[in-house]
């Protein structure tokens, strides 16, 4: 029955799935020096590929500055905790403005966008416990294959086919959909708030918009990905831009709800 539906990156998604899943799962389980470095590698990788991407012809001095204030930044964020040093994320997204050259606005947005979806995860940890930042992880990776699978079953009508052009309004719902789902039973089997099943809704959407935000991007600047770090696979934010989107939803509802309603 399937066999006339193209599933052609579908092991690319798969592994690329159980791969950030198996790592999230190993770093969250060592604790937290070795989770807060993992974060931090993971943060001079994404910045590193933001630069080059803004502007392919940063120089090594000028990518040192900016990579070793992103460094500084999510130290002290991590040491102060975020309400000492929230001030601190503008510092590298402001440095982006001078180091990527004309994308001004762009630059800014963008770094502003990963420095708070990469201090989330460090509070997600800290301030939260393993199970939710689990829950996180785990919904996005749940959006991201029932949106493929849905989309290419169902087929219908392209969100933004400039864009992306692969991703059908079928997918996007049926994101939802299945993490409407796995909310429902972190809900149940955690005993958790009804606001469990609104935040994994948000969390989803969010996750597809930082997706669209890449493709957005990369379209702007006319590349294909935004690296080349991973031999055959593009580079990490290609990996991890629906967990920036996440985060930075999750963020989002934090600022307005009582964090102890989605706890676990």
């Amino acid at each position: 029955m399937l066999k006339n539906f193209k599933f052609d990156d579908f092991m690319l998604r798969l592994v690329s799935a159980v791969v950030l899943l198996s790592i999230a799962i190993c770093s969250l389980y060592l604790g937290n020096f070795v989770y807060s470095l993992f974060v931090l590698f993971l943060s001079i990788i994404l910045f590193y590929e933001t630069c080059k991407l803004l502007n392919p012809k940063i120089t090594t001095r000028i990518l040192s500055l900016q990579l070793i204030a992103v460094f500084f930044v999510l130290v002290v964020h991590l040491r102060n905790g975020a309400f000492d040093s929230s001030f601190l994320l503008f510092l590298p997204a402001i440095l982006l403005i001078f180091t990527c050259g004309p994308n001004r606005l762009l630059s800014f947005c963008t770094g502003l966008l990963l420095l708070v979806s990469l201090m989330t995860f460090f509070e997600l940890k800290l301030h939260f416990g393993t199970i939710t930042l689990l829950w996180l992880v785990t919904c996005v990776i749940v959006t991201d294959l029932a949106g493929y699978f849905v989309g290419r079953i169902a087929g219908g009508p392209k969100v933004w086919p400039f864009i992306s052009p692969n991703k059908t309004w079928s997918g996007l719902v049926g994101g939802w959909f299945f993490s409407l789902l796995f909310g429902s039973f972190f809900m149940i089997y955690f005993e958790a708030s009804l606001f469990v099943l609104l935040l994994s809704l948000i969390v989803s959407i969010s996750s597809q918009i930082g997706d669209f935000y890449e493709s957005w991007l990369k379209r702007r600047i006319k590349k294909k990905d935004s690296s080349g770090l991973i031999p055959g696979h593009g580079g990490f934010m290609d990996r991890f831009d629906g967990f920036i989107g996440g985060a930075v939803g999750f963020k989002a509802c934090l600022l307005f709800i009582n964090p102890s309603l989605v706890m676990f």
